[in-house]
């Protein structure tokens, strides 16, 4: 009989241990760590900033679609574009109330322009078709990256650009003639067009 209880017992204890076994391996969760290798690694910079040692300004068309009303004069036809210039202090000394000269030259119609002003004209939308100069809204200064640890947020500009140009057909790549810096003190090398791309480098005079 107490050899019957031991049995007993014995069978109990290893029914519960089973049980309390399979509870734990239903709810375990392994949580894998993610290795420093797994992280994806920022983009690399523009290989054009290695040589330059002041402000260094971009611009480039990122989409262009035809507008109504559509007409089969190809001068006549209206399309509407997106654009996006940018401004980066890569220099030693801080750019104050920064100003950019964008040389439009196809009967553009600047609509709109998040992060900057119009220099020259009153309002959006503006006749910029000669060229206009664009200055900073809420972000009129750019800090280094001494001063700021490498901060982009602090040391880079980027206007977004919308607006209408004329002519040019469907495989067109309207251009400005030229992109610059207005602010005084610095000089430049001609900008040079990559494809939709503007870049130029400007340093500060010696």
């Amino acid at each position: 009989m107490k050899l019957f209880k031991e049995v007993k017992t014995s069978s109990y204890q290893t029914f519960l241990l089973l049980l309390l076994l399979l509870f734990i391996l239903s709810g375990f969760e392994i949580c894998h760590g993610q290795a420093d290798d797994d992280y994806a690694a920022p983009p690399p910079p523009p290989a054009e900033l290695e040589n330059c040692d002041g402000i260094f300004l971009t611009y480039s068309l990122t989409s262009r679609e035809k507008e109504y009303p559509h007409v089969k004069n190809v001068t006549a036809q209206a399309w509407a574009f997106k654009s996006e210039a940018t401004l980066m202090n890569v220099g030693d000394e801080e750019l104050k109330g920064w100003k950019m000269f964008i040389g439009f030259q196809h009967r553009e119609i600047l609509v709109s322009a998040d992060g900057a002003v119009l220099v020259d004209s009153d309002d959006f939308p503006a006749e910029v078709g000669n060229g206009t100069t664009l200055a900073g809204s809420a972000a009129t200064d750019l800090r280094t990256a001494i001063e700021t640890a490498g901060d982009y947020t602090q040391m880079t500009v980027r206007v977004q650009m919308s607006g209408t140009q004329f002519g040019l057909g469907a495989g067109g790549k309207p251009m400005p003639k030229t992109i610059k810096l207005v602010n005084d003190g610095f000089k430049c090398p001609a900008a040079s067009r990559q494809d939709r791309r503007f870049v130029n480098q400007w340093g500060l005079i010696d």
